[in-house]
């Protein structure tokens, strides 16, 4: 299992089927479940009414991915449960989750963590909050195109913060303005990094299959 984490318009997806394409390992996208999608216009509509609803909706889902991925023998994660907690902590800190909503929310992701297998790989997808801001903008999904730029500075602080004390397996930090995503062609040089280290993982991994 390899997870995809970045902030909101980093190319998460796009990312997703660059890399499914190119290894052939099946992607499974945040946004492919349709209640999903009718959740998050109503959350964005009124965050203080589905804060609660939503995050719960989002960790169902992205435990139910863990336990396909690992059924099917392996695939790509457009987020995870492993950074969920960023968005619960966003929604706390500005008064949209309640005390008791969020320890309740917390409670379910430790008790869903403690039987989660780690991932592979962790790619973090890094763009400043302007890049973040422009894409969204671009790609006009309902009521997402009016996040505002605050909201976006603070889970980008969150994020960058997160990243530096992951450790639940090997991770890479992928500068998406340095690369663009859009033109797979331009990406030569970071998708053989990856190569490297998917393979380095099967190698090991393989090895412990023989070794126990």
């Amino acid at each position: 299992m390899i997870i995809i984490e970045g902030q909101i318009g980093a190319g998460k997806t796009t990312m997703g089927e660059i890399l499914e394409r190119r290894f052939d390992i099946p992607l499974y996208r945040e946004l492919g479940n349709p209640d999903t999608l009718h959740l998050l216009d109503r959350f964005y509509a009124d965050k203080g009414r589905w804060a609660f609803t939503m995050q719960i909706h989002f960790l169902n889902e992205r435990f139910r991915m863990i336990k396909d991925i690992h059924s099917a023998g392996g695939g790509l994660l457009d987020r995870s449960i492993f950074g969920d907690r960023i968005f619960a902590e966003l929604l706390h800190d500005d008064g949209d989750m309640s005390n008791e909503e969020f320890r309740s929310y917390c409670t379910l992701l430790d008790n869903m963590l403690e039987h989660a297998e780690p991932p592979a790989l962790m790619i973090y997808l890094d763009c400043s909050v302007d890049a973040a801001v422009e894409r969204i903008s671009i790609r006009n999904r309902g009521l997402e195109s009016g996040i505002p730029r605050d909201y976006l500075e603070k889970l980008n602080r969150k994020y960058l913060a997160w990243y530096d004390h992951y450790a639940y397996s090997p991770k890479v930090k992928v500068d998406t303005e340095a690369y663009d995503i859009n033109r797979p062609d331009t990406m030569e040089t970071m998708l053989r990094g990856l190569e490297d280290k998917i393979e380095e993982y099967r190698r090991t991994h393989a090895l412990q299959k023989k070794l126990f």
